[in-house]
């Protein structure tokens, strides 16, 4: 029997849009959003409308903008840095994504310009040769949504918007935090909290899951309250007489932790010498862990374990998918994740008897 031929209401059904919505995306017509063309696309290839309709198929392409290797050395991509405290090029840890952006499109020939999410410059921008956007960072979703309005093929680093259907590149926060606390449960720690603003970000968020789902799986989780503070490192200077007091209450009820697990480095130092101000010894009487390993995490005292983040692949890996992205855009988005390693070092041992 021969196959039966697809047609623009098989592809409604399948893809959960109306046969007009479909009619005007593969006839090239406007009033189709980005999303919404590309879901729409690659359901029609997947079901073989395109072997029945070839022209078709090379008309979509062009609607949706291929890019060929000669437009891309003529264009530009535009990178959208935070302004925040803790969160722009100046920072130990931004500057080093940033640099691996720049350093991946230099390569390439192609031109960057950078701005910042604190401005309203992203409404100036010209689409005239704009190949992309690549966003490092906390955005606010009013400055991603304006982003959005060039059509462009966007990647964002660090972050994700549920308004925003992008491709994401992400460290591998949950695993690494997992293995992390697993290794200082390895040592013999149970009394284990994890120090910093879950709510901060989404990196912060994966890292206090990867930790909870470790203590969850040895019957060592009790409850927010019990293994997590939550200090906000932005405004330490108001977090840490708090801190300080909560945890000298529990020295008191002897139920200090034996392993403080800290959402960054910054946070780690910070607590490092909190706890030696209130006559503690690292690792002797706590231990202490980072995430980040930022340049001067292994000549603090003690050296600070932590997790290597590959900061500038995460950066690199933004700009090729960004390039893949041009010319594969009727796949389904995706969020790359980037392997760390644990760095061990002398700010953990096994805990007190």
């Amino acid at each position: 029997m021969a196959n039966k031929k697809i047609t623009m209401q098989m592809i409604a059904d399948v893809a959960g849009y109306s046969k007009y919505v479909v009619s005007k995306t593969l006839n090239g017509k406007e009033g189709v959003s980005e999303a919404t063309r590309q879901k729409i696309y690659l359901t029609a290839k997947q079901l073989g409308y395109f072997k029945d309709h070839p022209i078709k198929q090379i008309e979509t392409a062009k609607e949706n903008k291929q890019i060929s290797k000669v437009a891309v050395e003529d264009g530009f991509v535009l990178v959208v840095m935070p302004n925040h405290r803790y969160q722009n090029t100046e920072s130990y840890y931004w500057s080093n994504i940033f640099n691996g952006i720049i350093e991946a499109l230099d390569e390439l020939n192609i031109g960057a310009m950078v701005i910042s999410s604190q401005n309203n410059l992203a409404v100036h921008v010209k689409n005239d040769n704009l190949l992309g956007i690549i966003t490092v960072g906390l955005v606010s979703t009013e400055m991603l949504l304006e982003l959005n309005k060039h059509n462009v093929t966007f990647v964002m680093i660090d972050h994700e918007d549920p308004l925003l259907k992008v491709d994401t590149v992400f460290m591998n926060n949950i695993d690494s935090m997992y293995k992390l606390t697993n290794h200082l449960m390895g040592l013999g720690h149970e009394r284990l909290v994890f120090v910093g603003d879950h709510s901060f970000s989404r990196s912060f968020y994966d890292r206090w899951q990867g930790f909870r789902m470790a203590l969850e799986e040895r019957g060592l989780y009790h409850s927010a309250e019990t293994n997590l503070l939550g200090v906000n490192y932005s405004a330490w200077s108001k977090s840490e007489k708090a801190l300080e007091s909560s945890l000298v209450s529990r020295r008191e009820k002897e139920s200090l932790p034996t392993a403080f697990i800290c959402a960054n480095d910054e946070i780690a130092a910070r607590i490092i010498s909190l706890l030696t101000k209130m006559g503690l010894s690292i690792p002797k009487d706590c231990s202490v862990t980072g995430f980040d390993n930022l340049a001067y995490t292994a000549s603090l005292s003690p050296p600070l374990a932590t997790v290597q983040v590959l900061k500038e692949a995460m950066g690199r890996r933004a700009v090729s998918m960004l390039l893949w992205r041009m010319e594969n855009f009727e796949f389904p988005f995706e969020k790359i994740l980037i392997s760390g390693d644990m760095l061990i070092r002398e700010s953990i041992s096994t805990p007190p008897e």
